[in-house]
């Protein structure tokens, strides 16, 4: 996710592909929320061991510009408030991702998976409905029709995409009413807590910082 985190820099824009590695849109989407970003567009070219076309613009959004500065100079010291939970991995816990510039095994705490950042009701209804791909398959079926007779495998070509667009149109419908049930329904990331988040743990035994404190 390190190399992900070091396009979000502050540039207005970021279009380009992104090796994914490991971590696929619901990861992605957070990055780019801890980072003051919006993720527009996110189209995976192969399954999560691949990469995928980012697109995704600054937030203007007070909070968001503070939060990514604070990512990007985290005041880590125990007990100071800090607008993103963080700490050390914990027993039976997520492992911890250290986002760049940060120290060794310390990094902020991933939510939980029905807290995860997703597309809102607005960018999803902004997609192509199904019914845009049920006049996609009929545009390509009366295509194809026309021209069976004079390009036998042009038309045979097209009418075999009509039949796929047609039917996926019904999985299709299926899914975005799922996405859009789950953006209804979605939670802040991270749970409220009235004020400041929690201070996190101290650093992990061995750390300098420990035996600064001890002494």
């Amino acid at each position: 996710m390190n190399g992900a985190a070091l396009l979000l820099d502050g540039r207005p824009r970021v279009d380009r592909p992104v090796n994914l590695f490991s971590f696929g849109e619901a990861e992605m989407r957070w990055l780019c929320w801890l980072y003051g970003y919006r993720l527009e567009h996110f189209k995976q070219f192969s399954d999560r061991m691949g990469s995928a076309r980012v697109r995704a613009v600054l937030d203007p959004d007070p909070r968001a510009v503070a939060r990514a500065a604070w990512m990007r100079a985290p005041d880590l010291r125990p007990g100071v408030p800090a607008p993103v939970p963080w700490g050390p991995p914990q027993l039976g816990g997520p492992v911890v991702w250290t986002p760049p510039g940060w120290p060794p095994g310390l990094g902020p705490v991933r939510p939980a998976p029905d807290r995860m950042p997703t597309a809102s009701v607005a960018e999803i209804e902004a997609r192509p409905g199904p019914r845009a791909l049920l006049g996609l398959g009929v545009a390509l079926a009366l295509a194809g029709l026309v021209l069976v007779w004079s390009l036998p495998v042009a038309g045979a070509v097209l009418l075999v995409l009509a039949a796929a667009c047609l039917l996926g149109v019904r999985p299709y419908a299926r899914q975005r009413d799922r996405l859009l049930e789950r953006a209804r329904a979605h939670r802040p990331v991270y749970p409220e807590s009235g004020g400041s988040v929690p201070p996190p743990p101290g650093p992990p035994p061995g750390d300098p910082n420990r035996r600064g404190e001890q002494r």
